[in-house]
C-alpha cells in the first residue's frame, strides 16, 4: 500500500466511489427479490442497477492507470501485484465457505465448495482481476513500446466491437466480438484518461462529462423500466458503462486539476478543505481497504440474509426504511474488519489493503 502522502486523491475518490456504488446495488438486489416488476421500488432499483455497475469498470481503470508504463519485471510483479490480490482472496474465500456452512450445514459439500469458489457471483470479478493482471506484463510491454498513440489504437479498436456488441448489428455472424471487447479494454482507458492532455478547458471538460454521464445513467434506467431486460446479458460491452465510466474517472480528475490550477478560487479552497477534513481522512481509507471491502462484504449480507430468514424478516420490510440500514451495516461492517486486520501484522497480508 502507497503512503499517504504519495497517493493521488482522485484516484482515492473514484475508487472509494466504485466500492460504495458495489455495496449499493449488491445490498439493494435483496430487497427487489421481494418486488414485482412495475413497482415504485422496482423502478428504484433499477435506477441503483444503472448507477452501481459503474464500479467494476472504475476499478479495472484504476488499475491500468496506476500499472501501465512503469518499469518492472515479470517476477517483481508478480510478486508485489499479483500475489496482493490473491492471498487475501484466497483467506477470504475460505473464511466466506466456512461462513455459510455454519449458517447453513447443508452446504458442506464438495459441489457447494467448487461453486463458491467459481460461482458467477460476486467472485467473478475476483477471476477476471487476476487474469488481467496475469496479462499486465504483456500490455505494459506494448504500452511503453508503443506510448499513447498505441493506446489510443487500442482503443479505437475497443470501442469499434463495444458499439457493434451494443447495437447487436451482426446477429447472424459466428463472430464473438465479446472476446475482443472485455476488460483489458477498461484497463487500458484508465491508463489513457490519466495522461491525456485534452484541447479543451478543464472546466468545459467536467460540465460535458457531467451531462454524459446522467444522460447515460437515464437511458439505461429508461431500458430497464421498459423491460429491455437483455441489457443486463452483456452490460459491460456495451457503451454504456464506457461513457459513465469515463465521465466519472474524468470529471474527479479534471476537477482536482482544475482547483490545483485556481489556488485562490473557492473550488481550491473546498477542495483543500474536503481533502484534509475527515470527510477527506475517510475517502482514503476507503480507498485503501477496497478490496478487502468487495472480498468481505458478502459475509455481512450473508449473515444478515440469515437473520432475516429465521429472526427477523429484514429483506421482507420497507425496502426505503431498511436498504439504508443495511447498507450502513455492511459497509460499516466490512470496512471496520479491514480496518482492525490491517493494523495487525500478521494479519496485513491477508487484508486486502
Amino acid at each position: 500500500m502507497a503512503k499517504v502522502k504519495n497517493r493521488i486523491f482522485y484516484i482515492d475518490e473514484i475508487r472509494a466511489l466504485a466500492i460504495l456504488l458495489v455495496l449499493l446495488i449488491h445490498v439493494t438486489k435483496w430487497f427487489a427479490h421481494v418486488e414485482t416488476p412495475d413497482s415504485l421500488f422496482w423502478a428504484f432499483s433499477s435506477s441503483f442497477a444503472a448507477l452501481g455497475n459503474v464500479g467494476v469498470p472504475l476499478f479495472f481503470m484504476i488499475s491500468g492507470a496506476l500499472l501501465l508504463n512503469r518499469d518492472y519485471d515479470i517476477k517483481f510483479f508478480l510478486k508485489s501485484k499479483l500475489l496482493r490480490i490473491f492471498i487475501p482472496f484466497v483467506f477470504w474465500i475460505i473464511i466466506a465457505i466456512l461462513l455459510r456452512i455454519y449458517l447453513n450445514p447443508d452446504n458442506a459439500t464438495i459441489h457447494f465448495v467448487i461453486a463458491a469458489i467459481f460461482q458467477k457471483g460476486y467472485v467473478w470479478f475476483i477471476w477476471m482481476l487476476l487474469g488481467v493482471y496475469l496479462f499486465t506484463p504483456v500490455i505494459n510491454s506494448f504500452v511503453q513500446d508503443k506510448g499513447l498513440d498505441g493506446v489510443k489504437y487500442f482503443l479505437v479498436i475497443w470501442l469499434v466491437t463495444i458499439i457493434l456488441t451494443t447495437l447487436n448489428m451482426f446477429p447472424f455472424m459466428k463472430i464473438e466480438l465479446s472476446y475482443f471487447a472485455g476488460y483489458v479494454g477498461y484497463f487500458m482507458l484508465g491508463y489513457y484518461l490519466k495522461n491525456f492532455q485534452p484541447k479543451l478547458s478543464k472546466k468545459y471538460i467536467m460540465i460535458i462529462s457531467l451531462i454524459a454521464f446522467l444522460i447515460t445513467t437515464a437511458f439505461v434506467v429508461f431500458l430497464i423500466l421498459n423491460h429491455h431486460m437483455g441489457i443486463w446479458d452483456s452490460f459491460y460491452r456495451t457503451i454504456f458503462p464506457v461513457i459513465q465510466a469515463t465521465s466519472v474517472f474524468v470529471f474527479f480528475r479534471f476537477f482536482e486539476e482544475y482547483s490545483n490550477d485556481h489556488e485562490e478560487s473557492s473550488i481550491n479552497r473546498f477542495f483543500t478543505s474536503m481533502k484534509s477534513s475527515s470527510f477527506g481522512k475517510a475517502i482514503t481509507s476507503i480507498s485503501v481497504c477496497s478490496y478487502g471491502i468487495y472480498l468481505t462484504h458478502y459475509l455481512f449480507i450473508w449473515t444478515l440474509l440469515h437473520i432475516s430468514e429465521h429472526v427477523f424478516p429484514i429483506f421482507a420490510r420497507n425496502p426505503f426504511k431498511w436498504i439504508p440500514v443495511v447498507y450502513l451495516i455492511v459497509l460499516v461492517g466490512s470496512w471496520g474488519l479491514v480496518w482492525i486486520f490491517s493494523k495487525i501484522p500478521y494479519l496485513k497480508k491477508v487484508s486486502g489493503t
